[in-house]
């Protein structure tokens, strides 16, 4: 069995990621298990229950993927996490300042905001600390589909576009939403799923897919998790109009294109196995 090429993590990422990946279910723990009380158990009043069931959703699948990529302890397959994390706190810290009126004052308030600043900060400096001196880039197992990247790419371009929109005006998003929602909640999901956008465009850099396996895999989770929240808490809709199933549509979509993704990568491999036996 040939040794793995790659780096291992440093201690210190280690442990922050670790952090990252608790902090994220403890977060998914209290607004999936109790959404009711956010009032009182997360960092500001979440209404109705299920803009904070999605928002947990969300919290639980990113989770999974950390304490995935945190457990195998390796850099390159852990490095497309790096502007995911970094655009996120960005773009979360950004609207927890436009919302600080909303925001439980006092220590919550400080670890909130040291979470989503502190984290992206330490971000850059792993990939840094880990770049110096050689990485592993070139491909060494299987290459990632021209399909593939097209895809991933244009996608993470559109939801950027979107995430723009919505951050900057996100009153229009609110006016066709499915149900009651702040200018906050729209914020904080825009930055969100404009982090995903970030971790698209990484397949205009990444050569291996197993490098960025994961990120069409959040796709589905997100989707899937975020739909079965729609479900539960159905009773907190507006309306099942048209508003509704396009929503519903759009988060299929997101889910759909990751399987897609994977599926491409299938028969890529499958077409390419023969010629390099």
């Amino acid at each position: 069995m040939q040794p793995t090429p790659y780096k291992p993590m440093s201690l210190l990422m280690k442990i922050v990621f670790w952090f990252v990946a608790i902090n994220a279910l403890a977060g998914a723990g209290s607004l999936m298990l109790f959404p009711n009380q956010t009032d009182g158990l997360f960092f500001w009043k979440i209404s109705p229950a299920l803009s904070a069931g999605m928002f947990g959703a969300l919290y639980l699948g990113g989770a999974i993927v950390v304490s995935l990529v945190t457990s195998r302890g390796q850099w390159e397959p852990s490095r497309y996490l790096v502007p995911i994390l970094v655009s996120a706190g960005v773009l979360i810290s950004l609207t927890t300042f436009l919302h600080l009126d909303r925001f439980t004052p006092g220590f919550k308030l400080f670890y909130w905001l040291l979470v989503y600043i502190v984290a992206p900060i330490l971000a850059l400096v792993f990939y840094i600390q880990h770049e110096r001196g050689g990485a592993v880039w070139e491909v060494v197992s299987q290459p990632i589909a021209p399909l593939t990247r097209r895809v991933a790419i244009t996608l993470g371009a559109l939801l950027l576009v979107l995430g723009a929109v919505c951050l900057i005006w996100p009153n229009l998003v609110i006016e066709v939403w499915p149900w009651t929602i702040s200018p906050l909640m729209v914020r904080i999901f825009t930055s969100w799923f404009s982090a995903f956008g970030f971790g698209l465009l990484w397949f205009w850099r990444e050569r291996d897919w197993s490098r960025v396996a994961h990120i069409p895999t959040l796709m589905i989770a997100a989707a899937g998790l975020d739909l079965l929240m729609v479900f539960i808490h159905r009773a907190d809709l507006n309306s099942t109009g048209l508003n509704f199933w396009l929503f519903c549509f759009h988060l299929a979509a997101f889910g759909l294109i990751g399987g897609l993704m994977h599926w491409w990568q299938y028969q890529a491999g499958q077409i390419s196995r023969p010629a390099s036996g």
